[in-house]
């Protein structure tokens, strides 16, 4: 009779791990979002803050509101905000949109079309559509990213060359 314990347990641990997996690591996420504030050009147009916004409901946000305590963009202090329409996101200079609302993509992407705003989307395959970066998880779990260079430039932002290297470019 141990034996089937034993499976059971077996098999247990190993969804648990599969579970853990596929967990999402917004703490990597929030650090590549800090590192897009960073190298990417932005225009001189900017005041004394850098504002964030977040679509939806996930734990990026909070992970970027402590991230904001402490570090600053291009001297700026960091607002981090939750977004409720899309005429929000016209207040930021990057705006993060989460899984669950992909959806808006298709009706965000035309707003900020060039305007110096930044969209990151958590969802893959979302930099083909609309979005000037999308994270992309490869098979072995390391977390990359997909960038649409050209959306990016028409909205008055460049992309040093490092940046892109990290990357997919498409687009």
């Amino acid at each position: 009779m141990k034996l089937p314990v034993f499976i059971l347990f077996l098999f247990l641990s190993i969804q648990s791990q599969k579970t853990i997996a596929q967990d999402i690591d917004y703490r990597a996420y929030t650090l590549f979002v800090y590192n897009f504030m960073k190298y990417i050009e932005w225009p001189q147009t900017m005041n004394n803050q850098f504002t964030v916004g977040v679509y939806g409901d996930s734990p990026i946000l909070n992970e970027l509101e402590t991230l904001a305590r402490t570090k600053k963009v291009l001297g700026k202090t960091i607002v981090v905000k939750k977004l409720l329409t899309e005429q929000d996101a016209l207040s930021c200079q990057l705006v993060y949109v989460v899984s669950a609302k992909s959806a808006l993509l298709k009706a965000l992407a035309p707003l900020v079309d060039g305007k110096p705003v930044l969209v990151v989307c958590e969802r893959e395959g979302l930099a083909r559509k609309g979005a000037h970066f999308s994270f992309v998880t490869l098979e072995d779990d390391q977390l990359k990213f997909d960038i649409n260079k050209t959306a990016i430039e028409k909205n008055k932002l460049k992309v040093p060359a490092q940046l892109i290297s990290l990357g997919f470019l498409v687009g």
